[in-house]
């Protein structure tokens, strides 16, 4: 029975139905009233276990009133709490140290907590041992302990007892909490009751009181405690409180930061007083000494040297996650013991879009009038642009810088498909639309030239105006630097203006230290104040808010992976924890399907809440489609978004079977039923069809072409609030850059995913100051081969589907797969930039 009540312990999972919060409290309630129920006729010789009031001596509140209690002793749903490993020593005494005292040690972390005591005063020697877990949410958690004894157990016919717990908080005020005590046989029984109540809703007061009802020693017993509690400074709390019998307690908790101290007066009722006292090693905690007296020495390492991605698989991958990074420079900027950061772009691998986020993130550092250090050994156009929020830039004495400018084109097969005898159908009713010209020409089209040229005339526009702003170039002097861009060494880049020192990285401390002209500390981003913070400042729970990553082409089951992130939609709609919604979206497009599966979603979640899009480096066609019904759109200036369009195209066999000797033979019965027949070639598995489009076959594609795009269109128009003429004036295809598709009313604003985040938690009315969870997903997935090399290092990343190193090959399984059908996607290698 005990086992099965263990398995209602909820799980922090990233979205939980709305009701879980009240179940532990239900649950603990029913078995305390279970058990105690079953033990209540029978008769106790003695005690069975150390009572409530014995076992929490050493705390100077009831339980769920200050920090982690007794760390699963008194309650084990507290263990929840819990960030990191702790360590106490506590004993009694008359006065310091003597002979015949109690002893409790207590290790403990996130939700496991073991306790050892030992209780001499007595004459007798009493061990006691305990086993706790507990776990759960900010708002209601539930834990299960199980303890034993050695020693002199039979005087008060000690056993191995089991402890069930449940503590609630529903608001910034309020903390309840149940436990339930029996022994084996059923013999002993023991519920506790016990609530605290903070006025301000800080550790600054707390009142607090608890009732014990139980059996010892033939009868039936209940006592109470009532007191209350102060954090009068960071880290020093004082607390008092009053036994019914009449004892009453007074005690002094004073923290060192990692330490900390605590000293308890016990006025026992039948006079004979004594103290206890206890030490403590371990998570940091508030403190005078960092509150005070701390000085700005400390520059935080922010080590960009792998590639920057979205998310990380679980296991081995040595990627480093975009939020992570940014969540590190905002922390830090808050913190006022860092002086600055050390930017180390060593083998940085990162998108324009993400290296544009990095440096608007340090920006807002530097405006807090911190400093920035930017260290390169090689780089490109990404760490140019970064420059343009470091206050000094290190470049290695024999690095080097590749900053030719920006370029956009794509290999054309043309003449190679017509040679191989491959036939091209391209149903483009639109200008713009050119995803499909590299398979029917063999250069670009006209309309494709002016758009990609605009695109990159942005891009190349918004680097120029964030690096001179800082390097004190004018923008002839710029250009003639990218000009010479192919080779450029340290020296000249010096010259430039473009790096301040050169100096290999171990000695970057000497550069701190002589331009802050005092030693620094460099930290970690762990050590931040914001991520090592004790989490009892604040009771109730936590507002969320889910940030969901729909990267890849629109596909439904690979890359976006549409099926998955409508359901983390879903799910996130009908979470009542989750205030607002992200949707970071970084796509080319792909399938319609998969994108208005999305699309759906987020219309439907839009209503209940907010959802912002933050757009990365591209969301185009059925990216921007995905995208439209935000309540909120945000873009870097580096976003490649728009194309709205559908195009498709056909390939078909014009002679490749005959060079290849293949042949393919069928029977048929509708009139179009061979249209995707032909041969299937070798190894690869894909098939091409024998014959091109008939007529009426082409008209009904191209009629069916068009209605998607006026179903585009009119998505577009209910989603933005746009008419349907205005939308089709910058739609046809056509991309533009993030600062473009503003001024277009595409997008809202300009913004990081940070950006977004903040601009979520105002939609959602979540004040400044509430503390915030953010939950990510969805989980990732090993799909595939590639997965695997790429989390092994042994495969180059693709920065998007189809814009990779292999895209080709992928972009023609794309389109010989589809067969035709109509797609909103974008060329697939619109732009490299380095």
């Amino acid at each position: 029975m005990l086992m099965s009540l263990l398995s209602v312990v909820p799980r922090s999972d990233a979205f939980r139905p709305a009701a879980l919060s009240s179940n532990p409290l239900i649950v603990t309630l029913l078995a305390v009233t279970l058990l105690t129920g079953t033990a209540s006729g029978l008769a106790a010789d003695d005690l069975g276990f150390y009572r409530h009031y014995d076992r929490t001596e050493f705390s100077l509140t009831a339980p769920g009133a200050q920090k982690f209690g007794l760390y699963g002793l008194d309650n084990p749903a507290q263990l929840h709490y819990l960030q990191a490993p702790d360590l106490t020593l506590a004993w009694t005494a008359e006065e310091f140290m003597d002979d015949d005292q109690r002893f409790n040690l207590n290790l403990a972390g996130p939700g496991f907590g073991f306790n050892f005591d030992r209780d001499r005063r007595s004459g007798n020697r009493i061990d006691q041992y305990q086993l706790a877990i507990g776990g759960g949410t900010d708002d209601a958690a539930s834990g299960f302990g199980i303890g034993w004894y050695r020693g002199d157990r039979r005087t008060n016919d000690l056993r191995t007892h089991f402890t069930l717990g449940t503590l609630t908080r529903p608001s910034r005020q309020m903390s309840v909490g149940v436990t339930g005590r029996v022994s084996t046989g059923l013999d002993y029984y023991e519920a506790v009751a016990d609530a605290a109540w903070r006025p301000l809703g800080t550790p600054q007061l707390a009142v607090f009181g608890d009732y014990v009802w139980g059996n010892a020693d033939h009868r039936q017993v209940g006592d109470w405690s009532a007191g209350a509690s102060s954090e009068v400074l960071p880290g020093v709390q004082i607390a008092g409180r009053y036994f019914d019998g009449g004892t009453i307690t007074a005690g002094l908790q004073f923290s060192f930061g990692h330490s900390s101290v605590t000293s308890q007066r016990h006025r026992v009722d039948d006079g004979d007083d004594y103290n206890s006292f206890a030490v403590r090693l371990g998570a940091w905690e508030r403190n005078v000494f960092d509150e005070w007296f701390s000085t700005s020495n400390r520059y935080v390492n922010l080590n960009l040297d792998d590639r920057i991605a979205y998310q990380r698989f679980a296991v081995f991958d040595r990627r480093k996650a975009l939020y992570d990074k940014l969540n590190y420079i905002d922390a830090a900027r808050q913190d006022d013991t860092v002086n600055g950061i050390v930017v180390n772009t060593t083998n940085m691998n990162i998108s324009p879009s993400m290296a544009w986020e990095l440096t608007d993130a340090l920006q807002n550092f530097r405006a807090e009038g911190k400093r920035v250090v930017l260290y390169i050994e090689n780089g490109g156009m990404s760490e140019l642009h970064m420059t343009a929020a470091a206050d000094v830039v290190v470049m290695d004495p024999s690095g080097s810088l590749y900053i030719p400018g920006l370029v956009s084109g794509s290999t054309y097969l043309g003449d190679l498909l017509a040679w191989l005898g491959i036939g091209v159908d391209e149903l483009r009713e639109m200008d713009y639309k050119s995803a499909m010209e590299s398979f029917s020409r063999t250069d670009m089209s006209a309309a494709d030239r002016e758009q990609r040229q605009a695109l990159i005339d942005d891009f190349y526009l918004r680097i120029r105006t964030d690096v001179i702003a800082n390097r004190g170039l004018n923008a002839d002097e710029f250009d003639r630097l990218i000009d010479r861009g192919l080779h450029l060494s340290p020296r000249e880049l010096t010259e430039a203006g473009v790096v301040d020192r050169l100096t290999r990285y171990p000695r970057i401390d000497n550069v701190l230290a002589e331009i802050e002209r005092r030693p620094q500390q460099r930290i970690s981003p762990a050590a931040l104040t914001t991520f090592r913070e004790p989490q009892d400042d604040r009771w109730g729970p936590r507002a969320q808010i889910a940030v969901l990553y729909a990267s890849g082409a629109t596909d439904t089951d690979r890359g976006m992976r549409a099926r998955t992130i409508a359901r983390a939609l879903r799910q996130a709609r009908n979470d009542s924890s989750v205030a607002a919604v992200v949707l970071r979206v970084d796509s080319p497009g792909g399938g319609i399907l998969a994108a208005d599966m999305v699309a759906d979603e987020v219309r439907r979640t839009a209503a209940v809440k907010p959802v912002v899009v933050s757009m990365g480096g591209y969301a185009t066609s059925g990216g921007y489609w995905v995208s439209a019904y935000a309540t909120d759109i945000l873009a870097t200036p580096l976003t490649t978004t728009g194309s709205i369009g559908v195009i498709s195209a056909r390939l078909w066999d014009d002679g490749f079977s005959d060079r290849l000797h293949l042949n393919a033979d069928s029977v048929q019965r509708g009139a179009s039923a061979d249209a995707q027949f032909g041969v299937t070639l070798p190894l690869v598995g894909l098939s091409l069809p024998a014959r091109p489009y008939t007529e009426s076959e082409r008209e009904a594609a191209v009629t069916r072409l068009n209605q998607q795009y006026d179903r585009f269109i009119n998505l577009v128009a209910d989603g933005r609030g746009m008419s349907r003429d205005d939308v089709r004036a910058v739609a046809g295809g056509r991309i533009h850059s993030g600062e473009a598709a503003l001024e277009l009313g595409l997008i809202d604003d300009l913004g990081s995913l940070l950006d977004a985040i903040e601009l979520a938690r105002d939609r959602a009315g979540i004040a400044p100051d509430d503390k915030l969870d953010i939950v990510q997903g969805p989980g990732m997935q090993i799909t595939s081969v590639r997965d695997l090399l790429e989390l092994v290092g042994d495969e180059e990343p693709m920065i998007m589907p189809f814009h990779g190193p292999d895209s080709l090959d992928e972009y023609l399984r794309h389109l010989i797969e589809h067969r035709g059908q109509p797609q909103a996607v974008i060329p697939y290698r619109l732009l490299g930039v380095d």
